[in-house]
């Protein structure tokens, strides 16, 4: 059995927010409406024990064919629902397919305010943050 990695283990944990009604990975699609991007960007590994606190930036976006404005609306939606789950307080155990290993995410916090990536030609809207991640395999 493989050890899920720190990407995977976000990616998870993204796409079992409840009410997200976007899909989510590492990678951007080429068509879509609704959009959640984990990258990680640091984190500090646990000396001692298989644990692991990386720390994930989160990418809300939000296209429109045939608007002249970015939705930032829709954007900020997705921050906010991602943001609302990293207060639950019942992490659950995450499922992964064969050949990986089970995870729990014992805690996911924000490290900062979500905020506009101002957009480009276009017309995508972009909201980011960071998540403190600290997982382990039981």
């Amino acid at each position: 059995m493989l050890r899920p990695s720190n990407e995977l283990a976000a990616v998870t944990w993204l796409q079992a927010i409840e009410n997200l009604e976007a899909e989510a990975g590492t990678d951007l699609p080429k068509d879509f409406t609704e959009f959640v991007q984990a990258t990680i960007v640091g984190g500090t590994p646990d000396m001692y024990l298989r644990e692991s606190r990386p720390v994930v930036q989160v990418d809300c976006w939000a296209a429109t064919e045939g608007v002249s404005e970015p939705p930032w609306g829709r954007a900020s939606h997705l921050a906010a629902v991602v943001l609302g789950a990293t207060y639950e307080n019942a992490q659950p155990l995450l499922e992964l397919p064969a050949p990986y290993l089970s995870f729990h995410v014992q805690t996911a916090y924000p490290l900062s305010e979500p905020r506009r990536i101002p957009s480009d030609e276009a017309r995508y809207a972009r909201v980011q943050f960071d998540v403190q991640f600290h997982w382990r395999v039981p």
